[in-house]
């Protein structure tokens, strides 16, 4: 790591590992070092600090956990729970088109009921048809148009 560690950071590597550069983080080792040998006035009193809780820590005895608790704890250790994907229930039983076909279907309609709509207003107003509009209602099914054109009359 090229880039220059800040006061503060060194500062927090030195509380959470202390006085020895050699227990940083590889990546940020080489430049904490490099800037406690620059500027050791600044770092003093958190490096006296530091070596005197690793030199209070060194005179705890070593602790040995027998394996019998070892496998107790970690058989009582709650498991993490599995990660629930967003629709995963409904998204099982529906196929992938589904979407598609009532995007389509709304489209459908939206044409079909301006087309229908408009013309029997326009044909209120003005009792001529255009052939546009014949040919589209004979293709949805409705036949001749002469059964549109009976209400308006």
């Amino acid at each position: 790591m090229t880039k220059s560690l800040n006061d503060a950071r060194i500062l927090d590597l030195i509380e959470a590992y202390g006085a020895d550069p050699a227990a940083f983080p590889e990546a940020e080792r080489a430049g904490a070092a490099r800037r406690l040998a620059e500027a050791p006035a600044v770092f003093a009193t958190a490096l006296a600090d530091a070596r005197r809780l690793d030199s209070a820590l060194r005179l705890l005895p070593e602790v040995t956990v027998p394996p019998a608790l070892r496998a107790s704890l970690l058989a009582s250790a709650p498991t993490p729970k599995k990660a629930v994907r967003s629709g995963a229930g409904l998204k099982r039983f529906l196929p992938a088109w589904l979407p598609a076909g009532a995007l389509a279907s709304l489209a459908v309609g939206v044409l079909v009921g301006v087309n229908v709509a408009a013309p029997v207003s326009v044909a209120s107003v003005t009792p001529a048809v255009d052939e546009a509009d014949s040919v589209m209602y004979a293709a949805l099914g409705f036949g001749d148009y002469d059964l549109m054109s009976e209400t308006t009359e």
